[in-house]
């Protein structure tokens, strides 16, 4: 094997993963342009194009999808040697993944979630990209959506609403633009949805959902924001009741061999506990003192 094309394989793995260079750089902490870079050298090494370059991101072409097929027992392989490492040389760590705005909710808890007295690490890992449980890339995963593949476990904790939000100064106003993800990071139903029903009155875009936050503590606009993250901003009010069709689900993913270590279950006990107290707001059921009748329409 050539110098260097076993980090370019595992680049490769990582970026078939996340689906965008901007997800699989943050994951390696490496940046966009060297993560490209080592993609076409891995292409030039086996000769083979691995990836459809698109504008939503990187897509694997068949030659790329056999690869991966080829590469997976390697990668859950990797995956295990790097924990039996860490498990020689430093504490344990659980690590944790979730999109952005569950991962805000879950850090601004965190007392909630790790004592003084654990003798673990918790490692928060925050991304759009759904990391991989089965390959042991996290340990635990929350997720919209339950996982039918094997050997992993879900369960449901609550149900999930979201809402129009703007400046608490701006309810009462009737010509408010909307704020976005740009359509190249849209991997949420949230934001494909302001991008289907909204996408002419859209007037800012960002590349990651967190950042929609900032623009309308500024009062820049409408964002659609989960009910447990917009209700509970003293900052901002609902600009309408929360959307029936984005109402979803919030589960909790573990691998079913890593569940059963004694700092994994407890985190998971401990995310449970947390989650489902305050269903109420996942839900919307706790609204902010000034929301309108209905969306307003711009």
């Amino acid at each position: 094997m050539k110098s260097g094309m076993l980090d370019n394989l595992h680049a490769f793995l990582v970026l078939a993963d996340c689906g965008t260079l901007r997800d699989a750089a943050q994951q390696l902490n490496s940046s966009s342009a060297t993560l490209g870079r080592k993609i076409l050298q891995l292409e030039e090494e086996v000769g083979l194009k691995l990836f459809d370059r698109l504008p939503a991101g990187y897509t694997l072409t068949p030659d790329g999808k056999r690869m991966r097929d080829q590469l997976d027992p390697f990668q859950t392989a990797f995956a295990g040697f790097e924990q039996w490492l860490q498990s020689t040389t430093r504490r344990p760590q659980v690590r944790l993944s979730a999109g952005s705005w569950t991962m805000k909710f879950l850090q601004r808890h965190i007392k909630d979630l790790q004592r003084a007295e654990d003798n673990f690490d918790l490692l928060f890992v925050s991304s759009e990209a759904r990391l991989s449980i089965k390959k042991r890339e996290i340990d635990i995963g929350l997720r919209s959506t339950q996982a039918h593949e094997a050997g992993l476990v879900s369960k449901r904790l609550t149900t999930t609403s979201f809402a129009p939000y703007v400046h608490a100064d701006k309810t009462q106003v009737t010509d408010m633009p909307w704020l976005s993800v740009s359509p190249e990071f849209a991997q949420t139903s949230s934001i494909r949805w302001v991008l289907a029903n909204h996408l002419e009155h859209i007037t800012t875009f960002v590349s990651a959902p967190h950042n929609l936050i900032d623009l309308v503590e500024a009062g820049a606009g409408i964002a659609v924001l989960p009910c447990f993250v917009g209700d509970t901003n003293p900052l901002l009010n609902r600009y309408g009741p929360p959307i029936a069709e984005l109402s979803g689900e919030q589960w909790i993913i573990l691998h079913e061999e890593r569940r059963n270590l004694p700092e994994v279950r407890l985190m998971a006990d401990r995310i449970t506990k947390l989650v489902q107290s305050n269903r109420g707001l996942y839900r919307g059921d706790q609204p902010s003192d000034h929301e309108a009748a209905e969306v307003n329409e711009v």
